[in-house]
């Protein structure tokens, strides 16, 4: 399951974004494009993040990373633990304590979720700027979580969206999720159709931008009727026993991963011919929106750093100052 799935809950979904996080999330791509272009990516020291599991089936995962070009060492760190109420999904707590690498002070700590969060959606505007085509108008969404929330925003950060269709296996939280979108979009200015389709098929079918942010284990229905040039942000299932797309759709698609070795250790030899996203910006990548493309998101701690790094002095939207810095 990827990392943004595994950092938030749909059950406490959040309301509609202000047109600033619009903005927000244009700029963190680019904070993004930047670090990837410029090398400072690959100067990063990554390793795998870890996950202890305990007895009862609670996990606590690390995600570290540390950059000399933005002088940041940060450490996500979160527990997944069952929660308290029947019917409830887990209950997910993460932090970000922040670090100067250069001299080992405290910055202060930001809050995971909104880091988390941010650094999804402005990482679907970046792949899907690179890979959608340009006319790409009509997007579907399968999922009603806080992830899907976040896929609107990116994709709609980067494309001027005509249509948007919605489906859950809860109907009352695809309603609700419709409405939702139709205030973001209003928010941003925008008069995108919103749909609450009937199917995954009808959701997926015929669509330019596909967003899969579900917790199913099994392929979703969504390989018939998808247009050649199809690019799909798969932000849910990747492990080898589960996952949202099926193989056959991945062997036919470019698959665009943040770390292939992540991928590979997580879902698998599946993922063995995916490119990393600096590849985006290699000569003949314009080449990518004219076929089919899938970002299969496991997700990774450099993003995480370079959204701390580009969030961290801001104190116009709340979760972004550094907390508890020592003096």
């Amino acid at each position: 399951m990827t990392d943004c799935m595994r950092m938030t809950d749909p059950a406490e979904a959040p309301g509609p974004a202000s047109a600033g996080s619009v903005t927000l999330v244009r700029s963190l791509a680019g904070a993004m494009r930047d670090a990837l272009r410029s090398g400072a990516v690959s100067r990063m020291l990554v390793p795998p993040r870890e996950t202890v599991e305990d007895a009862a089936g609670a996990k606590f995962i690390s995600m570290p990373a540390v950059s000399p070009d933005h002088d940041l060492y940060v450490n996500k760190v979160a527990t997944i633990v069952a929660s308290p109420v029947p019917g409830r999904r887990a209950t997910v707590t993460s932090v970000v304590p922040v670090f100067s690498a250069s001299t080992g002070r405290f910055l202060g700590t930001l809050d995971g979720d909104t880091v988390t969060n941010l650094k999804c959606a402005a990482v679907t505007a970046l792949v899907t700027d690179r890979c959608a085509a340009p006319e790409s108008r009509v997007l579907g969404i399968i999922g009603s979580g806080v992830q899907a929330r976040q896929q609107y925003l990116g994709v709609s950060a980067v494309r001027d969206l005509a249509e948007v269709r919605v489906w859950s296996r809860d109907p009352d939280r695809a309603a609700a999720f419709a409405r939702d979108v139709e205030e973001m979009a209003a928010a941003g200015g925008r008069h995108a159709g919103v749909v609450v389709a009937r199917s995954a098929e009808d959701a997926a079918r015929g669509a330019d931008i596909l967003s899969t942010a579900t917790t199913s284990v099994r392929p979703l229905p969504i390989g018939d009727g998808l247009p050649a040039h199809v690019h799909i942000n798969c932000m849910g299932a990747h492990t080898t026993a589960s996952r949202e797309v099926s193989a056959e759709l991945l062997r036919s698609s470019v698959v665009i991963v943040e770390d292939l070795r992540t991928a590979l250790a997580e879902a698998g030899e599946s993922h063995a011919r995916a490119i990393e996203l600096d590849a985006l910006f290699a000569p003949g990548a314009g080449e990518f929106t004219k076929q089919g493309t899938i970002f299969a998101s496991t997700g990774c701690a450099y993003l995480d750093l370079i959204t701390c790094a580009h969030l961290a002095g801001r104190d116009d939207f709340e979760g972004f100052r550094l907390t508890g810095a020592a003096p």
